[in-house]
């Protein structure tokens, strides 16, 4: 079970490393403005020199990887490993085998804003996947890595961005001194930026149930039964009436939130007191 778990990981890299090179060349080569990290510097060496976006992110990818696997966890060196050397592939394979009816041009009189619109939700959407799946894409995200260990504190994604920013500004040499591609990179990297970021929100989000009943003991028994975790019993006393109660703490997923609420209703007399947390810290583990 756990070599097809982690086979089926790997299988998801691959996918998700491909619909990234798709994403590429179907919304943002075609219109000429450069996305956000080390990517969007080889697109734009890409449009000057017509070298391949696939062996220039495999080139740039290389040191990084390696210093991945000196310094930061295994299995996320894999992976990140394997994403970037997908995207290359694909990449290079997309550009030969693509149907020209499939690329978007905004030049044909559709909104300039479409395209990195629809190219930073995807890639917002790949990037939660990926990390995730413990990966990444390689680039600065690897760099963001290695400052995080070292310097946990650091709220890196306000770096990220400044760094998407900058490269977002030198697209305005490189594409003929126009706005336009520098206003739809910035664009690209809010957008995925904010998908990616409201995602993984999502994801780590919980519910914290606080119930006062006199049936505390049941109800933890039924939560380690049914639900297969644990909870916490907690010595309360009524601030009124000064009398002494049980009150049962239990943080669970939401999708098992109605399961624990059908238990709750069942004891007589519940007082229950609900909110959103933070279900964990964890993350991608870059140790």
């Amino acid at each position: 079970m756990k070599i097809i778990k982690k086979t089926a990981s790997y299988l998801a890299i691959c996918i998700i490393a491909t619909v990234g090179a798709l994403n590429y060349a179907v919304f943002i080569f075609p219109n000429s403005f450069a996305p956000a990290g080390i990517d969007g510097i080889c697109t734009m060496i890409q449009d000057v020199t017509n070298i391949n976006i696939g062996y220039l992110s495999l080139l740039v990818n290389i040191p990084l990887v390696i210093l991945a696997f000196l310094f930061l966890n295994r299995e996320f060196a894999v992976k990140t490993t394997l994403y970037a050397v997908v995207f290359s592939v694909a990449s290079i394979l997309i550009k030969s085998f693509l149907p020209e009816q499939l690329l978007f041009y905004t030049e044909s009189g559709s909104s300039a804003v479409l395209a990195p619109i629809a190219a930073g939700v995807i890639r917002g959407i790949l990037y939660a996947c990926a990390l995730y799946l413990n990966c990444c894409s390689g680039g600065i995200d690897v760099i963001a890595a290695l400052v995080k260990k070292k310097h946990p504190h650091l709220d890196l994604m306000n770096v990220i961005f400044f760094i998407n920013l900058l490269i977002s500004f030198s697209s305005y040499f490189v594409y003929g001194m126009r706005m336009e591609p520098v206003i739809c990179g910035i664009l690209y990297s809010f957008i995925t930026s904010n998908v990616s970021s409201h995602l993984r929100a999502k994801e780590h989000s919980a519910i914290k149930y606080e119930i006062i009943t006199s049936n505390s003991e049941e109800l933890c028994e039924q939560i380690a039964q049914n639900l297969k975790q644990t909870a916490t019993i907690v010595d309360a006393k009524g601030a009124y009436s000064g009398s002494s109660k049980k009150m049962v703490v239990c943080v669970v997923n939401k999708h098992k939130a109605p399961y624990l609420e059908e238990m709750i209703l069942s004891l007589p007399s519940p007082v229950v007191f609900k909110s959103v947390v933070d279900n964990s810290v964890a993350g991608v583990d870059y140790k």
